[in-house]
């Protein structure tokens, strides 16, 4: 039987060697402990951590286009291999250099690293899918890494907060660095296919201004962007402010790492079989009402009763259903969105996240620095305008039995 099943996985298979690398650059140990590792060894408040997010962001969305050029000309996996070295370099750099402007030019490193590997990860793999002629394949197994990517964040999670409290909290961000380059390593190991240089590939700000012009005209898809927004903002600052609310209330910091894995089990356990977890409401609508109340009620918790209880009770419900919610809001945004434009609109509205967040990223900082109770409920708030807009919204009109 074993013998069947190590012959099925295949180690010698590109499937099997792009999975090991995706477990590898999961392994990031220093998501348990980060917001400690800024505060403690970067010596910055929340505000200019926040600062450091929108900053990578920017560089991000500014440096597709020419690691995408990289990435045609030169190689998808090499592409991807430099970007996980560069990545590597960028926790190492980390560890070695505090304080708010050596971070930014860190970070510029990190965004010029994360750039190389977007889309060409992906693209490495269709293309030998595509050579294969399984392109049928695709989303099965992209899905398939990518929850073998945050299988690899939920143990290094666990682990990161022991090695912290017993290491230093600089140990996770280093010890990050090495499967990163073990990521790397196992990906030049792959056969690449042969693919034609895309000389056509498409501006992302000609594709962001097309897709802010659907989005301007379709009232259906500025319901769902914005309705997403508004309930995912609470999710994403969440991930941000309970490290700091935990060392408030005098939680050892070894603990960290459990509460952060809680995270991301309950949404992968949401995600799993997402017409399940509708179910649980009875209805489309129930379960966008639903579930934007729970993410508020979650918020406004933490704030009224500042506590381990509060903050691991939101940790799981929010990671559980604010997840679920934003996954079942982008297939929906893909029905409502036309085929011959969906990769266009989903650029226009992927620069509206970005932008939003961009802003959000400072504004909650400088609101944590004051009063952490007060910029939970500033995010608690937004997720409560979300449940009562969502009575107005068309594409729940459309829909009786949802209502």
């Amino acid at each position: 039987m074993i013998k069947n099943i190590w012959k099925r996985l295949d180690p010698s298979s590109f499937v099997f060697r792009y999975y090991l690398a995706s477990f590898f650059g999961g392994l990031t140990f220093y998501v348990s402990v980060l917001v400690p590792f800024y505060t403690q060894w970067g010596q910055l408040n929340l505000t200019q951590i926040q600062f450091l997010q929108s900053w990578l962001m920017i560089w991000m969305f500014i440096l597709n286009i020419p690691t995408g050029v990289f990435a045609d000309h030169f190689g998808r996996k090499i592409s991807v291999a430099l970007g996980g070295l560069i990545v590597s370099a960028s926790c190492i750099l980390y560890v070695l250099v505090s304080g708010f402007y050596p971070f930014l030019i860190v970070e510029f490193l990190n965004a010029l690293g994360i750039s190389f590997v977007i889309g060409a990860n992906t693209a490495l793999i269709y293309d030998h899918l595509k050579e294969n002629d399984k392109e049928s394949e695709s989303k099965q197994i992209l899905g398939r890494s990518s929850a073998i990517s945050s299988l690899g964040t939920v143990i290094a999670a666990l682990i990161g907060g022991f090695i912290a409290a017993n290491f230093g909290i600089r140990a996770p961000m280093f010890i990050s660095a090495f499967p990163l380059i073990i990521s790397s390593i196992i990906i030049l190991t792959v056969h690449e296919s042969k693919h034609h240089v895309d000389t056509d590939r498409p501006n992302p700000f000609d594709s962001a201004k097309k897709g802010l012009s659907f989005l301007l005209k379709s009232r259906s898809l500025q319901f769902l962007v914005a309705n997403d927004i508004l309930v995912w903002i609470g999710a994403y600052f969440l991930v941000w402010l309970y490290q700091p609310m935990l060392i408030k209330v005098g939680l050892a910091i070894v603990y960290f790492g459990l509460i952060r894995s809680a995270f991301s089990l309950a949404g992968m356990a949401a995600q799993f079989n997402i017409h399940v977890t509708e179910k649980l409401f009875g209805s489309r609508g129930n379960f966008f009402y639903a579930t934007a109340l729970i993410v508020s009620v979650s918020l406004l918790l933490i704030a009224a009763f500042p506590g381990v209880i509060t903050v691991v009770l939101a940790i799981i419900l929010i990671g559980g259903f604010a997840s679920a919610r934003t996954s079942y809001l982008n297939t929906i945004m893909n029905e409502v969105i036309p085929a011959e434009q969906r990769a266009t609109v989903l650029s226009g509205t992927s620069m509206v996240n970005m932008l939003v967040f961009a802003i959000a990223n400072p504004i909650v900082g400088y609101l944590a620095d004051h009063s952490l109770r007060l910029a939970f409920v500033g995010i608690g708030v937004l997720p409560l305008v979300a449940f009562f807009l969502l009575k107005y919204s068309p594409v729940l009109k459309k829909d009786p039995a949802s209502i």
